[in-house]
């Protein structure tokens, strides 16, 4: 429980797009987007179809579609329907998707449609405040604030978390994200988890959608961009912080990542900040 609690301490809420829709018509047939989805039907009826299941939607009902998933969303009945809607991420250290880890439902009731009405006009009055740093922080914390409504109506005391075995996988993590730099391997892993590293492999892929070594390069890289916008530390000096053993090592990966150098990205970023 205090790696998970650490863990979420990590995530970051990114708010991409939001509105207020009223629709007669709806046709989203085979949608599939890399962000999060939540609707909340005010009023009005549809359908979601995720696989082989198709779910009626009524009114004060959410709909969550989780990033990457396919799916169907339309109306089959001519009168109005209104939807209030945003797209997400919702990222531990801007990788690993933090609702992956519950169980959410796709779909879901409130027990208090008027609180999160409420809250989801105070969030949009937030975006067109003139006012910049009050708005910026009301909006985050508006948009936390519906988070907190629509998990809390989501998830079941009872069967929050991922399951108990996978507690092992949740640790690993954790132990990433604090310490990317420090030596990893699938071997040391197993030795540990006393577990074959294949299995390692895949469970900790299925679970948080990268391999341990590939969520760790990824959390390098990330580190490196922050430490090359925000320090004067060269690139040698980075590469020796993250773990590296060599500069040419740590250059071609950051590379194959940034598409440019070490350095090419600190110069870029400078040149953006003074622009």
């Amino acid at each position: 429980m205090d790696q998970l609690k650490f863990l979420l301490g990590h995530a970051e809420l990114k708010v991409l797009e939001f509105d207020t829709h009223t629709r007669t018509e709806m046709k989203q047939f085979g949608r599939c987007v890399p962000y999060a989805i939540m609707s909340y039907h005010k009023t009005g009826e549809a359908k979601l179809r995720i696989d082989d299941t198709v779910h009626h939607i009524g009114s004060g009902t959410v709909v969550y579609i989780p990033p990457n998933v396919e799916h169907d969303h339309y109306k089959c009945t001519p009168e109005a329907t209104v939807f209030l809607w945003w797209h997400f991420d919702y990222k531990i250290a801007n990788l690993v998707d933090v609702l992956q880890l519950f169980h959410i439902p796709q779909t879901f009731k409130l027990k208090n449609n008027d609180q999160f009405e409420y809250v989801f006009q105070q969030f949009m009055d937030s975006t067109q405040d003139a006012k910049i740093l009050p708005s910026t922080v009301l909006k985050q914390a508006k948009a936390m604030e519906l988070l907190y409504i629509l998990l809390d109506n989501a998830i079941s005391e009872e069967d929050a978390f991922i399951d108990t075995p996978s507690e092992n996988f949740i640790d690993v993590l954790a132990k990433i994200v604090r310490h990317p730099e420090r030596p990893l391997s699938l071997q040391q892993l197993a030795a540990e988890m006393h577990m074959h590293p294949t299995y390692i492999c895949n469970r900790f892929k299925e679970l948080f959608g990268k391999s341990p070594i590939q969520t760790q390069k990824e959390l390098k890289i990330r580190k490196a961009q922050t430490l090359l916008q925000t320090t004067e530390l060269s690139v040698t000096e980075i590469s020796e912080l993250l773990g590296f053993n060599e500069i040419q090592h740590f250059s071609r990966l950051f590379k194959s990542y940034i598409r440019v150098s070490p350095l090419e990205y600190r110069s870029i970023y400078k040149k953006m900040q003074h622009a």
